[in-house]
C-alpha cells in the first residue's frame, strides 16, 4: 500500500459510534458515546470486528456526576486478542476499570499486511454527558438572571385571553440554552411568543452538588399572559 493510502485509510479510520446507551435514574438522563481510531500505517487490511461489547458504566459514577472523555489505547493482536489496555486520560478510576474491562472482551479478526496477521493499536475515546431535569435533587438549579416578559399577541387582546404556557429548557453547562418543547392549551401564537422569551433568557448554569461541576439540566419556565 502506497503512502497516500495508508494516510487515507488511517483517515478513515476514525469512526464514531452514535448513541450507545441511554438510562434514567434518579431524573438523569445519561448519555454514553465512543470513538474509536485505528493505526493502520503498517496494515493493508484493517481489523474486523466480530464483538465489541458495551461498557457497564457504575452507578457511582452517574451519582458522582462523572463527566467528559476519557482516553484509552490497546494493541489488537495478530492473535485475535485485544491486550495492553491503558488509560491516556481518566475519567475516574471506576469509569476506567469498566471501559478498560469491555475493550478487554473485543473480539476480531486480525489486521494484516499483505496476507500476514499483525498487531494494530487502536485509540478509544469514552464520552460521557449527562442532562440533569428538574426533578434531581443532587443538582442546583440553573439561576435565571434575566427572564424577558413574552409579547402578548395582539390579535387576542380584545379577547382577552388569560392562562399559563409552560417551556421545557434546556440550559446547558456552556451557558448557552435551547428550547425544547412547549406545552398549553392557548392558541399557537401564545406559545410562539413564550418560545421567543425564553429564548432569550440569561442565566449561571446548573452545579452539580456533589462534584462542584457546571451541568446541563432541563427546566419548565412558566408564563402567564394576560392583557
Amino acid at each position: 500500500m502506497n503512502q497516500f493510502l495508508r494516510k487515507l485509510t488511517f483517515a478513515i479510520s476514525l469512526i464514531s459510534i452514535g448513541l450507545i446507551a441511554s438510562d434514567h435514574i434518579e431524573a438523569q438522563n445519561l448519555s454514553l458515546n465512543y470513538v474509536y481510531r485505528l493505526d493502520l500505517r503498517r496494515a493493508t487490511k484493517a481489523p474486523k470486528f466480530t464483538t465489541f461489547p458495551d461498557v457497564e458504566y457504575p452507578d457511582s459514577a452517574r451519582k458522582n456526576g462523572v463527566e467528559g472523555k476519557g482516553k484509552y489505547v490497546l494493541t489488537l493482536t495478530k492473535e485475535g486478542i485485544a491486550k495492553d489496555v491503558s488509560t491516556l486520560t481518566s475519567l475516574s478510576k471506576k469509569v476506567d476499570n469498566a471501559v478498560m474491562d469491555a475493550l478487554k472482551k473485543i473480539r476480531f479478526q486480525p489486521g494484516e499486511n499483505n496476507g500476514a496477521a499483525i498487531d494494530v493499536k487502536m485509540f478509544f475515546d469514552f464520552i460521557v454527558s449527562a442532562i440533569y431535569d428538574e426533578r434531581d435533587k443532587g443538582v442546583k438549579k440553573p439561576k435565571i438572571i434575566e427572564k424577558p416578559n413574552p409579547v402578548y399577541p395582539k390579535a387576542f387582546l380584545a379577547e382577552k385571553l388569560k392562562d399559563k404556557v409552560y417551556v421545557a429548557v434546556m440550559f446547558y453547562a456552556d451557558g448557552s440554552l435551547k428550547v425544547v418543547g412547549v406545552n398549553s392549551t392557548m392558541p399557537k401564537e401564545f406559545d410562539k411568543a413564550a418560545r421567543e422569551a425564553a429564548s432569550k433568557i440569561k442565566f449561571m448554569p446548573a452545579v452539580h452538588k456533589k462534584s462542584k461541576k457546571k451541568v446541563s439540566q432541563k427546566i419548565t419556565v412558566v408564563y402567564k399572559f394576560k392583557p
